[in-house]
């Protein structure tokens, strides 16, 4: 295991920027996804912990050492590239045991470590396969174990579950993150899907423009975004624009001269817009009024439904604005198009941000 300190780390190519001011630790054992869409520096991030790349400025620490001049081949990192890297022309075992053999590590005991390997992540018996020879899957297998067996104790992961299709991809979200605590690795695993970064992480690092926008856990940064952008890239949410009634030690978002009950600190008369994730806003049948006890409960019209596996996304008409929203199958709710139907949240299921300090562009993903 290794701490890891980003220290003011700068990357340019030319005159663009790829990474700016980036301070950032990860604690020995630890496990960090860096979240963030294409282009928001998570590549360039990983490539410079792992040595393939030189900061402009700064310094990479291990264990507070300074190896910002170090070549990635003394770093002792095992790197798991999105697209696997693996050698066309080596079979599985061969393509495992390059790092051991070109680090010049004891061979007997390091095809001992790839048979656990192999066996832990479900790969037995494909020892003699070519990589054009087994499956997508497979192949994130074989490049997880080349880079543990080569006695790494930092694993850099970037996207490498991108190409995966999304049951295969579930699956291998559970296993990483289950084998790396095994390990006892500290692991940083760049990924542009939310429900990645939340499955396997301890802390999540969300990234834009070449910079980290928040940094928590993932409980913090889902119930706590630091802004417009965090929140609506953590999943789908509904804007809804009114202003802050602050009333008898209660806080209110007025829409449409309808109060809802929220929880904020802005003054009264703060034009502020309140985000609500999909999956908190709840919807019951008008015969259910009498037995939701939500601070909020509001009549509303389904307009639009659409099945999408275990979950039904809806849209719904509340005080002249379009809410959407998520339900698992089987709930007794009536679904169907002009169905009218209960909107129920609480007080602290939304996210309240003053429009006057809100960029505009922070609403674009």
């Amino acid at each position: 295991m290794v701490k890891v300190e980003l220290d003011n780390i700068t990357k340019y190519y030319g005159k663009r920027r790829g990474v700016e001011n980036i301070n950032l630790t990860i604690e020995d054992g630890e496990y960090l996804a860096v979240l963030g869409p294409t282009g928001a520096g998570k590549t360039t991030t990983m490539y410079l912990i792992a040595g393939l790349l030189s900061p402009s400025e700064g310094k990479v620490l291990f264990d507070g050492e300074d190896v910002t001049n170090k070549p990635s081949e003394d770093r002792n990192v095992g790197f798991v590239f999105e697209e696997y890297n693996l050698f066309p022309r080596m079979n599985v075992e061969s393509n495992v045991l390059f790092g051991p053999i070109v680090k010049d590590l004891d061979l007997y005991d390091s095809r001992q470590i790839a048979r656990e390997m192999f066996s832990l992540l479900n790969i037995s018996g494909k020892e003699v396969n070519f990589p054009d020879e087994i499956s997508g899957g497979q192949k994130q297998r074989v490049a997880l174990a080349r880079a543990i067996v080569s006695n790494a104790n930092l694993l850099v992961m970037d996207d490498p579950l991108r190409a995966l299709d999304a049951k295969i991809r579930e699956i291998l979200q559970v296993e990483l993150r289950n084998l790396v605590k095994d390990l006892s690795l500290t692991c940083i695993h760049a990924t542009h899907d939310t429900q990645e970064a939340m499955r396997v992480a301890d802390k999540i690092a969300v990234f834009k423009d070449g910079a980290i926008v928040q940094f928590g856990t993932p409980e913090e940064v889902y119930n706590n975004p630091v802004s417009i952008y965090v929140a609506n890239f953590l999943g789908e949410t509904t804007e809804i624009m009114g202003t802050i009634l602050q009333e008898k030690n209660k806080s209110f978002l007025i829409v449409e001269d309808i109060k809802i009950e929220i929880e904020t600190d802005l003054k009264s008369g703060t034009k502020a817009v309140a985000l609500i994730p999909a999956e908190l806003a709840d919807i019951y049948s008008i015969s259910e009024r009498g037995e939701i006890t939500y601070d909020n409960v509001i009549e509303a019209e389904i307009i639009k439904t659409k099945c999408v596996g275990e979950f039904y996304d809806v849209d719904l008409v509340a005080f002249n604005q379009v809410i959407k929203a998520k339900e698992l199958i089987g709930k007794n709710v009536p679904l169907t198009e002009g169905s009218k139907v209960l909107f129920a949240t609480d007080k602290g299921d939304f996210r309240i941000f003053p429009i006057e300090e809100d960029d505009k562009d922070e609403k674009e993903i």
